[in-house]
């Protein structure tokens, strides 16, 4: 039977304002409030049984989820901002607040998660449209926002009859990087490669993160010659050695260039000509 503790701490969490479950070690909800279920949208009996992953929006990149598990695996607390996905389709954001709960022998068994709701309309909406157009390990612009900047730059580079340069950035050796030392030391080297180019590059130039360890960089009005020294100049700050939790990271860069409009006309070609020509520099730097 229940101690009369427990009764208090389940009424507790049963009348809760904030949206509340528990999950078991594996990621299922065992138990879920009231206030999860009017939030969600999902009656109790479709929350219980089930993953929290059904409310996941996709606006999250890989590395936010991975970072909560290695976080809460490894027995302590992760607290973040997610945009989750009611039942209805529509979007909402949360402050969430992750604990692990041990046995009486110190193992994880269950997960207690606590959701606080945003009431201010414009910051949720400014944090809606951070989540979809910035990347959020490198708060770098990310591809959705490179693909509409770059069209915008075909505009007005037309208009102008200027020209403009993409560079395509893929890291040497990041995947052994990652192999060796996990991938939350490989997420913040991409942190430190983000830094390190910007710091070659200009203000009014524009570096994006792809994906995974790609980058393009949007850099307007350079000469061939220019492009070719700033090529030169991020390879070299890249093949310092990057220290990061006590390690000595050694890795590479090989870089793409395209320009317009001798290259392509459309972000479809400009992307696709850099990608190519980052891959042959890549070729031509194995051994």
């Amino acid at each position: 039977m229940r101690s009369e503790h427990e009764r208090l701490l389940v009424r507790a969490l049963e009348g809760a304002g904030n949206a509340v479950l528990i999950t078991d070690r594996s990621g299922i909800t065992v138990w879920a409030n009231q206030a999860m279920s009017r939030q969600s949208g999902y009656s109790l009996a479709e929350l219980i049984g089930s993953s929290p992953r059904i409310l996941s929006s996709g606006q999250q990149s890989p590395e936010v989820y991975r970072q909560m598990w290695q976080t809460i695996l490894a027995g302590k607390a992760w607290q973040g901002v997610l945009a989750e996905r009611n039942k209805a389709g529509e979007l909402y954001t949360v402050n969430q607040v992750i604990s692990p709960l041990l046995s009486s022998e110190g193992a994880i068994t269950h997960f207690l998660a606590i959701q606080h709701t945003s009431c201010d309309i414009g910051a949720e909406r400014e944090h809606m449209h951070r989540l979809a157009f910035c990347d959020v390990l490198t708060n770098l612009p990310n591809r959705a926002s490179l693909l509409d900047l770059l069209q915008q730059e075909i505009v007005d580079a037309s208009t102008a009859k200027q020209v403009f340069t993409l560079l395509f950035l893929d890291l040497d050796r990041f995947k052994q990087v990652n192999d060796t030392y996990g991938h939350l030391v490989g997420d913040k080297l991409l942190v430190s490669v983000a830094q390190r180019v910007l710091g070659t590059i200009r203000r009014t130039d524009v570096l994006a993160r792809l994906g995974g360890d790609e980058f393009v960089a949007l850099i307007p009005q350079l000469t061939g010659e220019q492009v070719g020294r700033l090529v030169e100049k991020i390879t070299r700050a890249i093949s310092h050695p990057f220290e990061i939790d006590g390690h000595a990271l050694h890795v590479g860069v090989s870089i793409g260039v395209s320009q317009f409009p001798a290259d392509g006309c459309t972000v479809e070609q400009l992307l696709d000509v850099a990608d190519k020509a980052m891959y042959a520099a890549k070729q031509r730097r194995q051994p």
